[in-house]
């Protein structure tokens, strides 16, 4: 058997890229769970939760137990680095991938580059405005919509470098988007609601709803309410920088 140290390190970083990539907690619990029977450890303890992660491991005679807290302070949606992690749980599952190959590959996956942040602002733009056009908007509000895509989607990461909690970019994100929408307005008439709703779609947390559903179904109810709690807030703040820039127009569209 492998070094306790290593299998301990290999299941916990599939864990974190799990909570870290858009999985849920319980997603994080069962590839942790899997992975260990894989590895031949008999008795493995794991909690997970949105922000942390806690996994006891114990050597087969059941008195020397091994236990990693990992603190999770990032979270995002990368659907593909989530796959490979899977990918690589249920090969250790099968018992076709060591300890130390599983290790490895997971920190390749952990690695790997991110699409270039000219693709994710053009490809935001594009959600945008089509969403705007599945909400009922004309060729004109499509256009609005896809420049609030690009100005979010700029804005976006220069407000992550500079340490702007997270949740308060949505604030920032909703506030430019009516801005601009308006802004548009005074020059060519168009629909405001298809527009607006548009640009701010593909920045609500619908990850997160579905997430908090199947987590607290599952019976992680700390989780559950976590995840819900994040998504109301990330909602609340972008219809609040919406109302924040309408009311400055108040009178005038």
């Amino acid at each position: 058997m492998a070094d306790m140290n290593v299998m301990l390190d290999a299941v916990c970083l599939a864990a974190r890229l799990t909570l870290e990539n858009g999985g849920e907690t319980y997603r994080a619990e069962d590839t942790v769970e899997h992975m260990c029977k894989g590895f031949g450890i008999s008795h493995a303890d794991v909690l997970a939760l949105p922000t942390g992660l806690m996994v006891t491991i114990s050597e087969k005679d059941g008195c020397t137990a091994h236990t990693r807290l990992i603190r999770v302070r990032k979270r995002d949606t990368n659907l593909s680095r989530l796959d490979d992690c899977n990918a690589v749980s249920r090969q250790v599952a099968r018992g076709e991938m060591s300890a130390e190959d599983a290790l490895k590959k997971l920190k390749e996956i952990q690695n790997a580059p991110v699409p270039k942040l000219l693709w994710q602002v053009l490809f935001g733009a594009l959600s945008a405005a089509f969403f705007c056009v599945m909400l009922g908007g004309a060729a004109e509000d499509f256009i609005v919509a896809f420049l609030c895509g690009l100005l979010i989607h700029c804005v976006l990461p220069l407000l992550g470098r500079c340490h702007v909690p997270g949740m308060l970019g949505g604030l920032f994100a909703g506030f430019l988007t009516a801005q601009l929408t308006l802004i548009c307005n005074t020059i060519y008439p168009i629909h405001l609601e298809p527009a607006i709703s548009g640009a701010i779609l593909p920045l609500l947390s619908g990850l997160a709803t579905t997430n908090a559903i199947r987590d607290t179904i599952k019976g992680d109810l700390v989780s559950g309410s976590a995840r819900i709690s994040e998504a109301v807030l990330t909602a609340a703040l972008l219809a609040v920088g919406i109302c924040i820039a309408l009311s400055m127009w108040e009178g005038r569209i």
